[in-house]
């Protein structure tokens, strides 16, 4: 093979590497106007370009180089006035144009695209569930309306089963297009309420959507929809609320966890989720899955909110706790600290209670609980154990020193403090259940006396 032929290889190499997205834009409505353009990533909305619109209106928006290929949703918006304006846009993993076809009608009216036939398609397909959906809805409302025994009963009653079949054939070819648009219908429709099953117990029709996203759902088109935490949230919340079987939970989520092959989906994921389950303090479901996480080998690093798969699972050993030890040497101010082991023989169990004193009712209520069951607790053996949030010595003391057990610590450092992150805690209350040999029992928002 010879150098010239080697030459002329590497740069159609780097040619195809480096091409660039571009959308070209004709909108000379909105000249002299401030615009921003963004993209879809997961959990967060990136501004990738901010501009202004020239005078002429025509002016092109390009998809930097780390997200090329780009195929997913975007946003052009209007800034920096009262009436804002703009449009989401599909990015079909390619050039296109978008504009209006006349600068005096109205954008919903006179948008155009070419170059993008995808996004045309889904917009027909919008329209047709909506056609589905607004004639079944009418015809569940006569039947509701109107007796068996009436003249026009039979036909509202037979078309209403046409527009569930109706449904259920449109549901069926979304699945078998597989592509963007019918993807990202299914998805929408999550964040509407709209279920791939209209009738049967809303319990059930709860239960098809969880099925959906559990076996169905693509992830890549969920990562660049704009609707990623509302799907999650979604999932999590009719198992956590509605099903409530940890088992099942793990099951489906490694139906997921085999699905995604990107690791920066998967880190989303993994971390969308820790989010939302320390936020409900579903302590349990994040054990739960936390050995399946660290064994797909796709989060690499286990910083912020997913250090809970990490640190301080249930099952795992429960760290020593570091105690500052605030002494006054020569009128300065020494900052030691002592180690309070966890595992201790002389007591049955160990309760460690993260709380804040200002703006928690939850916890208020929790410590009020712990204190009139404290003399139970000690006659069974259990050590309790409260380590405050609190970052003003006045506050921490004034609430503290009502409590009836003497292990009361607080390092003045807020949520930012080592006992905190050691036990990944992320919000409070938080409460950790731990044996005589140091095992963590169990986590939660909670304890039931």
């Amino acid at each position: 093979m010879n150098k010239k032929f080697l030459a002329s290889l590497f740069l159609i190499i780097i040619f195809t590497t480096t091409k660039a997205q571009n959308i070209d834009m004709k909108y000379a409505v909105y000249a002299g106007k401030s615009y921003m353009f963004v993209i879809f990533q997961g959990d967060q909305q990136k501004t990738i370009y901010e501009g202004k619109v020239p005078a002429n209106g025509k002016f092109t928006l390009s998809i930097p180089r780390e997200y090329r290929p780009y195929n997913g949703m975007a946003r052009w918006l209007i800034t920096g006035t009262m009436e804002g304006g703009g449009l989401d846009m599909y990015i079909p993993g390619k050039d296109f144009s978008a504009g209006l076809a006349e600068d005096n009608m109205p954008i919903e009216k006179s948008t155009f695209q070419t170059d993008n036939t995808a996004f045309t398609e889904m917009g027909n397909l919008f329209r047709e569930q909506t056609s589905i959906l607004s004639r079944y809805e009418a015809m569940q409302q006569a039947v509701n309306a109107f007796s068996p025994d009436d003249t026009n009963y039979p036909i509202f009653q037979q078309e209403y089963q046409n527009q569930l079949k109706a449904y259920g054939n449109f549901q069926h070819k979304l699945k078998t297009r597989n592509d963007y648009g019918s993807h990202f219908i299914r998805i929408v429709n999550i964040t509407k309420g709209i279920s791939p099953q209209l009738t049967g117990a809303p319990v059930d029709i709860a239960k098809s959507t969880e099925q959906y996203i559990s076996n169905e759902l693509d992830w890549p088109t969920l990562y660049t929809s704009g609707h990623w935490s509302t799907v999650i949230n979604t999932w999590l919340s009719i198992h956590t609320q509605l099903i409530k079987k940890p088992e099942q939970f793990v099951e489906d989520f490694r139906k997921i966890s085999n699905k995604i092959t990107s690791p920066v989906i998967y880190t989303n994921l993994a971390k969308t989720m820790a989010h939302y389950l320390s936020q409900q303090g579903q302590d349990e479901y994040i054990g739960a899955i936390a050995p399946i996480i660290k064994e797909s080998g796709k989060v690499s690093q286990y910083d912020g909110e997913l250090t809970v798969y990490t640190k301080a699972t249930v099952g795992s050993k429960a760290p020593d706790l570091i105690i500052p030890q605030q002494e006054t040497i020569n009128k300065k101010q020494s900052n030691k600290t002592q180690i309070l082991k966890i595992a201790d023989k002389t007591y049955q169990q160990t309760l460690l209670f993260f709380y804040q004193s200002t703006d928690c009712k939850t916890c208020d209520q929790q410590l009020q609980e712990l204190s009139s069951n404290y003399q139970m607790l000690t006659a069974k053996g259990v050590r309790v154990i409260t380590i405050s949030a609190d970052k003003e010595k006045a506050l921490y003391t004034s609430k503290s020193k009502a409590f009836p057990w003497k292990d009361a610590y607080c390092d003045y450092k807020g949520e930012k403090g080592e006992n905190f992150k050691n036990y990944s805690v992320t919000g409070a209350p938080t409460l950790i259940l731990i044996d005589s040999g140091g095992n963590i029992l169990s986590r939660g928002t909670s304890i039931s006396f």
